[in-house]
């Protein structure tokens, strides 16, 4: 059955992990009954089990064992899609089924996948899309091609290999010379005692910008207000700046970064009205090609998923009305312009749903 094959790797690309235990035999394929993955999203546990109910065993039984593992868990949505090349009426009945409460910690739903007539099936009071697995049933479909059973391990290493390959810097060094560039600047400022004097002619200012010293959107971002200043910025740069050079590429990540910094400088421009330096609204925008890039591919990009990264977002941009002295409408701006340019550099690749 090429269809559990198919699926379980569209699961292991979406950094869904197989549960011990939870597969009768290693190698997936036709003679496969059953196998379990799960994947961690914020605080939610989503659980695939793929079920073939055309194998004869009790697949009722043993998905009630499905449940019982998995109420063991704080919260988590069970998604049991049941495979069948013509579903019966005893299975159309078992997997139609009604959710009472969607507060409950363990969420039951129940598809039945007809793989003769291609479709997914989603009877009762329950969802037919959750966390994108509908797209990645419907990617798993036979196109006529004949498949073998492969062994999971050597899935999950196709996977890594796909993930390898993806990455499009295999150094960081865009990202350090930014650090180190900014870094020489601070240094110079501290030692020569000329700080006031490059602020007032490289800063944000309103009035200078729209007497045509344009160059302010540009030197803003390597000056800093302190050395606290920059190496606060320095490690979000180093945190957010490696993964968006290794994934974007370094040509797109100076890009990404210099528009965002422009975007994040004409809306503090705009808004703010004072003098405003650093890096940070570049770095915002570098958080939104992440979150861009998660949302796009659905997967992480070195232990920052979608949740994570929205969440992070919300917390710098919130943290930010609370001090008088931050430029959050830098942040703002830098972070709107991110998401724009992210989405737009990544039209037309692989796996793509822009």
């Amino acid at each position: 059955m090429s269809f559990i094959k198919n699926f379980t790797e569209k699961l292991l690309e979406a950094e869904y992990r197989p549960i011990a235990n939870f597969y009768d035999n290693s190698n997936i394929g036709e003679n496969t009954e059953h196998i379990g993955l799960i994947k961690q999203v914020g605080s939610i546990a989503y659980g695939v089990v793929i079920i073939n109910a055309d194998r004869k065993y009790d697949y009722k039984g043993f998905y009630k064992d499905v449940l019982s593992f998995f109420a063991q868990l704080k919260k988590v949505i069970v998604i049991g899609v049941f495979v069948s090349r013509k579903p019966d009426s005893e299975l159309l009945d078992f997997t139609d089924h009604d959710i009472e409460d969607y507060n409950d910690s363990l969420i039951d739903i129940r598809w039945t996948v007809d793989i003769t007539e291609n479709k997914l099936i989603a009877k009762g009071q329950q969802p037919d899309k959750v966390n994108e697995l509908d797209r990645l049933i419907k990617e798993s479909f036979d196109n006529g091609e004949y498949t073998v059973s492969q062994n999971i391990s050597v899935l999950q290493q196709k996977n890594s290999e796909k993930r390898k390959s993806e990455i499009k810097s295999k150094n960081i060094y865009l990202t350090l010379g930014l650090i180190v560039i900014n870094g020489a600047i601070e240094l110079f400022l501290l030692f020569s005692g000329m700080r006031n004097e490059v602020i007032a002619e490289g800063a944000i200012y309103r009035e200078g910008i729209m007497s045509g010293q344009w160059y302010r959107l540009i030197t803003y971002m390597f000056i800093h207000g302190g050395i606290a200043h920059y190496l606060g910025n320095s490690l979000s740069l180093y945190i957010l700046g490696s993964r968006v050079e290794k994934y974007y590429g370094k040509a797109k990540m100076l890009i990404m970064y210099l528009i965002s910094g422009i975007g994040a400088g004409i809306l503090s421009m705009l808004l703010n009205g004072g003098y405003a330096v650093g890096a940070s609204g570049a770095i915002f925008g570098l958080m939104a090609g992440i979150l861009v890039y998660t949302m796009i591919k659905n997967r992480s990009v070195e232990g920052f998923d979608t949740y994570f990264v929205i969440i992070f977002a919300i917390m710098g941009i919130f943290s930010g009305f609370l001090f008088t002295d931050v430029d959050n409408w830098g942040h703002i701006g830098g972070f709107v312009t991110g998401l724009a340019a992210s989405v737009v550099m990544l039209k037309g690749e692989a796996n793509e749903r822009v």
